[in-house]
């Protein structure tokens, strides 16, 4: 019987295993604010427990560490800022020991107070199992979309 290597291998996916796009009722710096501003974070990241930064004058670069808590176990994410549009698009690298993704949100504005929002994720870095959980990814970036959803529109809502 073989031994499964669990070592992290660079991939760099050109193709992404994740693309979704959700309408938002809130406006496009709204929901910008929601996902770039690490203070608004623990609104919509389920889990989240802690997050550490340390930011880059130009925000590309900045640095991060969030401590979630998922399925009953505690992960650490880190990652750093790839690039950033004020307003129009916001890419992050984040991984753990198991996988690294590339994840960008891209917003457009339907109105003056909707929101299109496409998040797309690569994988970068990943085990040799690491498509048997592009499933439980795919369901947490889902999750995440719909999460965000509602707690922009409930927030925004307040602003009224």
């Amino acid at each position: 019987m073989g031994v499964i290597c669990m070592e992290l291998k660079e991939l760099n996916e050109k193709v992404p295993f994740f693309v979704q796009g959700i309408d938002i009722e809130a406006p496009k710096d709204f929901v910008f604010k929601l996902i770039s501003d690490y203070s608004k974070h623990a609104l919509w990241i389920t889990g989240l427990e802690d997050e550490k930064h340390t930011d880059a004058p130009e925000v590309t670069g900045s640095t991060f560490c969030e401590k979630i808590k998922m399925y009953g176990f505690k992960e650490e994410y880190c990652g750093k800022v790839l690039a950033y549009e004020e307003g129009k698009m916001y890419q992050i690298e984040v991984g753990d020991k198991w996988v690294d993704f590339k994840l960008e949100y891209d917003f457009e504005e339907v109105n003056p107070t909707k929101t299109h929002l496409i998040l797309t994720a690569w994988t970068l870095k990943g085990t040799s199992l690491h498509k048997l959980f592009n499933v439980f990814n795919k369901r947490i970036l889902e999750d995440q979309l719909t999460r965000l959803k509602v707690v922009a529109e409930t927030e925004f809502n307040k602003t009224k």
